[in-house]
This record gives structure tokens, C-alpha cells and sequence, in this order.
């Protein structure tokens, strides 16, 4: 009965050709499933485009990090005053060389820690990168359920209509042999006409929901009219790996591959490796210089003959040692500390709420759905034949039409929350479940 209700929903909310091709994106079904909207979410939100950037810039830093400084080359030539024979005009020659503490930043390990520090801001830009991602899922997951039970709200408020206005029709023709009253029409055909305000704004919700889904999606320019296929959220089974989970399990699942968990590790592990290198720039960033010399020969021998100097440049730490930033550093340390624990205790009651939400809206659904409604529907439609008989009065008409029609809706609503506190504990867990 579930699948033939689904199908339905799908036959009668789906467009037209024509509605469907009119200013929609090519890529864009016209029955959309959870799969497609979550494959168009993911190409088009600007939050994934902005971490996808961020890892870029991350993955330069590296270079940025590792990169050694350029030596220095520097060659100048001149004339001397000094006079021979020969004339005035004697060539003078001079070159430097220096690696501007390419060897220092190597041999003292201060290249590595600012690579390592470097890496460090890749993984918690990979991770930041999931972390968006795990967020944009969770709401296009959640719209799309929200469509979906909308759709279906539409679809049992019109067959309920439908079925209240071959009860009208059914009540004149009683009237019209004397077996009713005409006051017992006119209360029919307001039920009829209160069932018809209900498909109305059921519809209404319904383009609400398809609107926000397709905003999610980045379509903007058009009108949304496309239909949901709810695939495996058209019932209220779970997903195969949170049928047998608890608390217990599913908290160590969250705690180590949460991305938003990972990204302040990561984080914490750079600040670690900065404030290791900030201790490290102790270290004199030494310079080795070499230069030649040399100015023009006389009959007599040379003004300056060839000279040649291999030094070492040393910055003396006597006035100050780094205090100030190790300082810092070591407070971004604690910072980082805190924002991690702060992260892990948060996902713990992230995963204890949830799955308290999941429990107890998964218990509410099941009953509705293989009790209540069943048992529901085979009331009304009973009592809506004993009517048509004779063997049941309006009163009883009344009671099992609404009855059922607020357990339709109930359930509905059982199921939408169901789904919801699923994908709540998806997000909580940093998984997926579904699709």
C-alpha cells in the first residue's frame, strides 16, 4: 500500500514535458531522487566551493613553508684612480655570494617544523572541506524528506476528497428517496468542502517545500517543477546499519570520524609544530657569505691582487629571544586544547540527543505504520459502506471519515520526523547512511 501510495504521489505531482523543460537545468531529473539532489547540492553550493579554495591555499602554504630563501649573487666592476704607465683607467672587480640562511633553516630543522605545521593546516582544510559537506548533506536530506511527506500529504488529502464527494453524491441520492435529511447533506458537504481547504493548503506546503529544495540545489531562475521520488524513505524502515546500534557504539563511531572533530585536531597539532618552531627560531639564523676581489695589474705587479673570503653571518639573541611569540604560540596551544575537548564533548551530546530523537520517533512511526493506519483505513472504509447500507448513521460516518484522516496525517508527520532524526543522527555521527 506504501509503494502504491508512493507511485501515486509520483504520477500526480510530476510536470508536464513541457513544465519540466521549461528553463530547467539539463541535469536535473524530472523525478528527483535523494542521489541526484545530493549530486547537485554538492556541484553548486558556494560553501563547498569556498573549502574547496581553502585546501588550495592550505596545499601552497606547504610550498610556501618549505621553500628556501634564494642565495644571493652580487658582481660589480669599476675603475681605479691608481696610475702606471700605461694610464689612469685601471679595471677594479668585485663579487658576493650568499645563501641568505638557506643552510641555517635546514641543518637547525626549522624548514621541517614549518612544513610540518604546513601539513597540519591540509588536513584540517580536507577535514573543514567533509565538515561542509556533512552540513549541506544534512539539509538538502532533511528538505527533501520534507518534500517528499508534503507530496504525499497532497496525495491523501485529494483521495480523500474524492472519496467525500462520492459520499456527497451518494447522501443526495438518499435524500432524494427520503432515507436522509437535508440537514445531514449539508453537514456531509461541509466535510467535503473542509477536506478540500485541507488539500489546499497540503498543496501549498508541498510547493513550499519543493521551493526550498530547489533553492538548496541552486536553482534560482526557475520555477521548481520537478517531483521527489522518496525511494527508501517511503517507510519507516531504517537504515540496515542503525538497526541494531546503540548509544555506546555509535559515540566511538562519532569520536573518531566526526570531520569538524578532526579539523580541530588537526589544528591543535598545528599549533603544536608552530610553537615547536617558534622555540626553534632561537637558534641564530646564520648566513654564509663568500667574496671575491680583485683591481687591475701595473708593470709593477697588481693594486689589489685576487683575494677570496668564505664567512659566516651570526644575528647575536642578546637583546631579545623570541619571548613574545612563543608566547603566543603557546596560547594558541591551550586554545587549540580547549576547542578539541569542547569538540568532543559536544559530539557526545550531539550523538545522545539524536539517538534519543531516533528511538523514540522510530517507535512512533513503526506503530503507525503497521498498526494504526491499517487498522484506521479498515475502519473508515467499514463504516463508510454500513453507511452507503443504511446500518451506520452520520454520526458514526463523521467520527471514523476525520478519525482516519487525522491518523493519515499523524502518520505522516510520524514519518517526515522519523527520517529527520535519522539524517539528525547521520549528521551527529559524521556518516551516511542513505543513500
Amino acid at each position: 500500500m506504501l509503494s502504491l501510495l508512493a507511485a501515486t504521489a509520483l504520477l500526480a505531482l510530476s510536470p508536464t514535458a513541457a513544465e519540466a523543460g521549461d528553463g530547467a537545468p539539463s541535469d536535473l531529473p524530472a523525478s528527483l531522487t535523494l542521489s541526484d539532489a545530493l549530486r547537485i547540492a554538492r556541484e553548486r553550493a558556494p560553501d563547498r566551493a569556498i573549502a574547496d579554495a581553502a585546501l588550495l591555499g592550505a596545499k601552497a602554504q606547504v610550498k610556501v613553508a618549505g621553500a628556501l630563501p634564494n642565495p644571493t649573487a652580487s658582481f660589480m666592476v669599476g675603475w681605479s684612480s691608481q696610475c702606471d704607465m700605461i694610464g689612469c683607467n685601471e679595471p677594479v672587480f668585485n663579487a658576493n655570494l650568499g645563501d641568505q640562511g638557506a643552510v641555517a633553516f635546514l641543518v637547525t630543522g626549522q624548514r621541517g617544523l614549518a612544513v610540518e605545521a604546513a601539513e597540519q593546516g591540509v588536513l584540517g582544510a580536507e577535514s573543514n572541506r567533509r565538515d561542509v559537506r556533512r552540513n549541506l548533506d544534512f539539509q538538502v536530506k532533511l528538505q527533501f524528506v520534507s518534500t517528499a511527506v508534503a507530496a504525499r500529504a497532497v496525495v491523501v488529502a485529494r483521495e480523500e476528497a474524492a472519496l467525500a464527494e462520492q459520499t456527497v453524491a451518494l447522501a443526495r441520492k438518499r435524500r432524494d428517496t427520503g432515507a436522509i435529511s437535508d440537514s445531514d447533506v449539508a453537514r456531509l458537504e461541509v466535510l467535503h468542502m473542509q477536506i478540500e481547504q485541507l488539500t489546499d493548503r497540503s498543496v501549498q506546503s508541498f510547493e513550499q517545500a519543493r521551493a526550498a529544495l530547489a533553492q538548496l540545489l541552486g536553482l534560482r531562475s526557475w520555477a521548481p517543477n520537478f517531483s521527489v521520488d522518496p525511494g527508501p524513505t517511503v517507510t519507516a524502515l531504517p537504515p540496515s546499519q542503525l538497526a541494531q546500534a546503540s548509544l555506546a557504539t555509535l559515540s566511538t563511531e562519532a569520536l573518531l570520524v566526526r570531520p569538524d572533530l578532526a579539523a580541530a585536531r588537526a589544528q591543535l597539532e598545528q599549533a603544536r609544530a608552530q610553537a615547536s618552531l617558534q622555540r626553534r627560531l632561537v637558534i641564530p639564523q646564520f648566513q654564509l657569505q663568500a667574496q671575491y676581489q680583485q683591481q687591475g695589474r701595473t708593470s709593477g705587479g697588481w693594486f689589489t691582487p685576487p683575494t677570496a673570503w668564505v664567512g659566516l653571518s651570526v644575528p647575536l639573541p642578546v637583546l631579545y629571544q623570541q619571548q613574545g611569540q612563543i608566547g603566543q604560540a603557546d596560547a594558541a596551544v591551550l586554545a587549540a586544547e580547549a576547542t578539541v575537548a569542547r569538540a568532543e564533548a559536544q559530539i557526545v551530546a550531539d550523538v545522545a540527543t539524536a539517538y534519543s530523537a531516533y528511538q523514540a520517533s522510530r517507535a512512533s512511526a513503526e506503530r503507525a505504520e503497521r498498526r494504526l493506519l491499517p487498522r484506521s483505513r479498515d475502519a473508515r472504509d467499514l463504516v463508510q459502506v454500513q453507511y452507503g447500507k443504511g446500518t451506520a448513521t452520520l454520526l458514526d460516518y463523521f467520527d471514523a471519515q476525520r478519525t482516519h484522516l487525522s491518523n493519515e496525517m499523524d502518520y505522516l508527520n510520524s514519518l517526515g520526523a522519523f527520517w529527520t532524526a535519522v539524517f539528525q543522527l547521520e549528521q551527529a555521527l559524521g556518516a551516511n547512511y542513505l543513500p
